[in-house]
């Protein structure tokens, strides 16, 4: 049996200022709070405290299980969002005793996250500490929504008539951080903040645990005060959100000073009284409990079924189509059950499979894929979407309920009938004959010069701007191994390159690279030799990628945002017919959300999926580069 060592390095000078920062906070409010009580409040408490009636007592226990139930159900939440697949019981039971012990000695997110490790052992520090965090993070803003919601219903004279309003803004503004920037980082960790399904989710919950939380506490007053609930539960909610910010064990100090500051109409030895009952009811006795449970951890339970993996090289040796490719870089994950695999990103709000099914054996594939694809959104609270699925999945997904939006067209050519005879390819064959007649030749790479490819991308760049991704390639030796190069070259020297997904039965287009000095019709020259090498290998269809739809809402966005008019008129001149691709999701308002997510995402890949999307290696520097898909920004060839 192996057993789990923390060691722990001494503090600095620092450090042991930032420790000691909480208790002289709690020190000095105990001191203010001293000077605003009447000297003989304490002097009865234990007499009033004797008064509380057995129901009172129930009430606030009751109310305390209400209110750790939904505490409990953070970490539930958390859990899927960070795809530790540990079971929602276990989930729950190891979150409320994290809480329980943490708000009682203070520290929160350090004592939180050492109580799960201990806990759950299927689970490493790093996991428990972004727990932990993610707890505190979104507990805060939930709390945003609760005391703004609360303050709106029930309006109190001590309170400014503004603040409902203000907190309910900065949860909306909250909300919209998180969408356009869904991973923080806190020194050396690196947070995914959850999406926004999640965050509302926990905003609920806020709501309940802080309001049956205020709920244990009105159990506790005293008789002979006429405090009405709705009076009591928003001071209640702003005396912990100072309890939590300050840091102090158990909030002592800020947590009772802001209850005698906004509550003058309760006598203090009676608010006193309250306090004391209500931190043996709400946090004694669940940090008893947990440090119960903290003898042993907890079992494991029964994991998901669903195998969630890293992608395989021989998910893409089968029938996948050859677009598929772009999975090796995207970030992409596995979902496999069964012979059923689908590939998958996460942008940040949304689980997105790109295309289709990597396998989907019979005709009860697309069905099972959309299926299989929704379940695993829900579980992780996140907007299930398929980007660029064909007209089959499209069917499929509409006759279920889904809703489709035409977002693309994939421009088809098929070699073996392919010929630049005739009126329609006028402009191919004189862009042909121009590069010809500059000296540019054409051939496949074999071994390929990384150096002087990795210049022209650079040139590349200089010339269009900083390069997109996730779902349009990037200029990396090792990515591109895997595809068929075509090298243009100039007097011995290459000044064009442009690279195929290849697959099965087909290939597609992806990366498109001419130097500054390329003479006119390099890259009809390049594509133009691809598709003689595809007819000779008995290759079905060649893409040359996606265009914006000609009608529909996308194809007048993309007029407005992404004019692509001279990559079309490149694609067009091989007569490429169009064959419409859609974006799917459950609802309308997820679909555009999920579209927007994936669109931000191809802005910036690194920032939205928080680590490096491109494969390694080792001698040469990664480019972020891409082919114009249907959200791509156009670029001139």
């Amino acid at each position: 049996m192996s057993s789990r060592v923390l060691r722990v390095a001494w503090p600095g000078a620092a450090g042991w200022v930032r420790l000691a920062l909480p208790f002289c906070v709690g020190a000095v409010c105990i001191w203010v709070l001293l000077g605003q009580i009447d000297e003989g409040a304490f002097a009865g408490l234990g007499l009033v405290m004797a008064q509380l009636s057995a129901w009172q007592w129930a009430g606030a226990v009751l109310a305390t299980l209400v209110s750790f139930a939904a505490l409990g159900q953070y970490d539930v939440i958390l859990h899927k969002h960070l795809r530790t697949d540990i079971p929602a019981r276990q989930a729950r039971i190891s979150g409320a005793a994290a809480i329980a012990i943490g708000q009682t000695v203070g520290l929160g997110v350090i004592s939180g996250a050492l109580v799960r490790w201990r806990l759950l052992p299927g689970l490493s520090l790093v996991q428990a500490l972004k727990l932990a965090t993610g707890v505190a993070v979104t507990f805060l803003i939930g709390l945003s929504f609760a005391l703004g919601l609360v303050t709106l219903l029930w309006p109190s004279d001590v309170l400014p008539g503004a603040l409902p309003f203000l907190l309910l803004l900065l949860f909306c503004v909250s909300g919209i951080l998180v969408f356009l920037h869904p991973r923080i980082h806190l020194r050396a960790l690196s947070l995914r903040m959850p999406s926004l399904c999640a965050l509302g989710a926990i905003a609920g919950l806020t709501l309940v645990d802080t309001v049956f939380a205020g709920i244990a506490l009105w159990c506790l007053m005293p008789e002979t005060v006429g405090l009405s609930l709705a009076a009591l539960v928003p001071v209640y909610m702003i005396a912990l959100g100072a309890a939590l910010l300050s840091g102090t064990p158990g909030g002592l100090g800020p947590f009772e000073l802001v209850l005698v500051a906004l509550l003058p109409q309760v006598p203090d030895t009676e608010l006193l009284c309250a306090i004391v009952a209500f931190r043996l009811v709400y946090y004694a006795l669940p940090a008893v409990l947990a440090g119960i449970l903290l003898i042993r951890p907890l079992s494991d339970g029964v994991r998901p079924g669903t195998i969630k993996r890293a992608l395989h090289e021989s998910d893409l040796a089968g029938p996948a189509q050859a677009e598929a490719g772009l999975c090796r870089q995207s970030g992409a994950e596995v979902l496999a059950l069964g012979t059923l695999r689908l590939p998958v990103i996460r942008p940040g709000q949304t689980l997105c499979m790109l295309f289709g099914p990597l396998a989907a054996p019979g005709a009860a594939g697309p069905r099972n894929a959309l299926a299989l694809i929704r379940s695993h959104a829900t579980r992780e609270s996140l907007i299930p979407l398929v980007y660029k699925a064909d007209a089959r999945l499209a069917a499929t997904a509409r006759a279920l309920g889904w809703h489709a939006l035409h977002v693309a067209d994939d421009m088809i050519l098929t070699p073996a009938g392919f010929s630049t005879e005739g009126s329609a390819f006028r402009q191919l064959r004189r862009k042909l004959r121009r590069a010809a007649q500059s000296g540019v030749t054409v051939a496949r790479g074999t071994a390929l010069p990384w150096g002087a490819l990795r210049d022209i991308d650079a040139a590349w760049q200089a010339r269009q701007g900083t390069a997109r991704g996730m779902t349009m390639g990037r200029f990396c030796p090792a990515y591109l191994s895997h595809q068929a190069v075509f090298l243009a070259r100039r007097d011995g020297r290459v000044v064009g390159f442009a690279s195929f997904h290849t697959g099965r039965r087909d290939w597609c287009l992806d990366l498109m690279r001419a130097d500054d000095d390329a003479p006119e019709g390099t890259m009809h020259a390049l594509v133009a030799a691809a598709v003689d090498a595809a007819r000779e290998a008995g290759i079905a269809q060649l893409s040359l990628a996606a265009l914006p739809p000609v009608h529909g809402p996308m194809a007048r966005l993309a007029a407005r945002l992404a004019p692509a008019e001279g990559l079309a008129q490149f694609k067009s001149s091989f007569a490429a017919r169009r064959v419409p691709r859609y974006a799917l999701a459950r609802s309308r308002i997820g679909l555009w959300l999920g579209l927007l997510d994936l669109w931000l995402a191809i802005r910036r890949p690194a920032a939205r999926s928080g680590r490096d999307t491109r494969p390694a290696e080792p001698d040469f520097p990664t480019q972020e580069d891409d082919e114009d898909y249907g959200f791509a920004r156009a670029r001139n060839v």
